[in-house]
């Protein structure tokens, strides 16, 4: 019995050996692939064609995401719950030569997006081949100042209407085998932001939903060619926050709507699942989280300039405090 159980043991260890050794050459292979995409990108996949459904259409990253999108041969479809915004994109598409649909719609009420879905196919709409959840409000002021109201506004808009969209158009992608789900996060979903306590709180919830959401796809049976792609930019002047004013700001400085639009649309025609703006963003957060969590600390503030704006902060407190005696 003795003989049977060493036998056995040792057939045990053997396979163990065999999957390390399959294991560690997967894995060389997969660091060699990633290296050599590194240095030479995947080819663009052509867009011509597709329905891309756009939230927040009717302003800023949204409207250009619609424009570039449209030029290319996109059919677009417009959600936004401001009926003169969403007409103002529609009629920029249109005017250049796009097809475009257009509907007024809360993206945080999920019953509201199902009648949305439903008015579509009546009115004959194609059917929805790329989902950019783009919607996003935010409310930048200290974690004891927010009422309740703007946390659940700030969830229902960034967070749950990602669930509602997803809820309503997942579903015919995995039946047709194919589909691309795009997600606009923030650097706010990496690191936490002072006085953006409810934002990041969202945005993090974002990069938990798709990081899940891709998992769950990646291992269904049928093999669906879905495509997954979380964007986080660090600062877009679309009018949701103030510049934030990091040093280098040729790096951390505002990027117009326009190029963020072209940034994104680069990492959907390439497939990337995360892509962030600017691109050298990932890079410096995984030299950040190497380093012990105090020199990160010391990384960001130096960045931020978080010594000079105290002393400026400071300085205008001073000449208040003058003012006032």
């Amino acid at each position: 019995m003795k003989i049977i159980q060493h036998i056995f043991k040792d057939i045990k260890l053997h396979r163990l050996f065999l999957d390390l050794s399959l294991l560690s050459a997967k894995i060389s292979l997969a660091i060699i692939m990633a290296t050599f995409r590194m240095i030479v990108p995947c080819s663009m996949k052509r867009l011509i064609g597709e329905t891309v459904l756009i939230t927040g259409a009717g302003h800023g990253l949204g409207r250009e995401l619609a424009i570039q999108l449209s030029s290319m041969g996109c059919i677009i479809v417009c959600w936004d719950n401001d009926i003169d915004s969403n007409r103002s994109t529609m009629r920029e598409v249109s005017k250049n030569g796009g097809e475009v649909y257009g509907f007024v719609v809360d993206v945080s009420k999920r019953m509201e997006v199902r009648e949305t879905v439903r008015l579509m196919r009546k009115v004959g709409v194609p059917n929805v081949t790329m989902l950019i959840n783009n919607a996003a409000v935010l409310y930048h002021k200290p974690y004891l100042n927010f009422d309740s109201d703007d946390v659940e506004k700030t969830f229902n808009v960034n967070v749950l209407s990602n669930f509602w969209t997803i809820e309503a158009f997942l579903p015919m992608m995995l039946m047709k085998g194919s589909g691309h789900i795009v997600a606009i996060s923030s650097m706010c979903g990496i690191y936490g932001v002072s006085q953006k306590v409810a934002y990041c709180s969202s945005k993090f919830a974002v990069r938990g939903l798709m990081e899940a959401l891709h998992e769950e796809v990646r291992l269904d049976e049928r093999k669906p060619n879905i495509h997954f792609t979380t964007i986080y930019p660090f600062y877009i002047d679309t009018g949701l926050a103030k510049d934030p004013k990091y040093r280098f700001p040729y790096i951390f400085g505002v990027v117009t709507p326009e190029y963020a639009a072209r940034e994104i649309i680069k990492a959907i025609r390439r497939n990337y699942t995360e892509y962030s703006i600017p691109r050298c963003l990932f890079s410096l957060n995984a030299i950040n989280r190497i380093v012990p969590e105090n020199v990160m600390r010391l990384i960001l503030d130096f960045l931020a300039n978080v010594d000079q704006k105290q002393k400026e902060k400071d300085t205008m407190n001073a000449k208040l405090d003058l003012i006032k005696t």
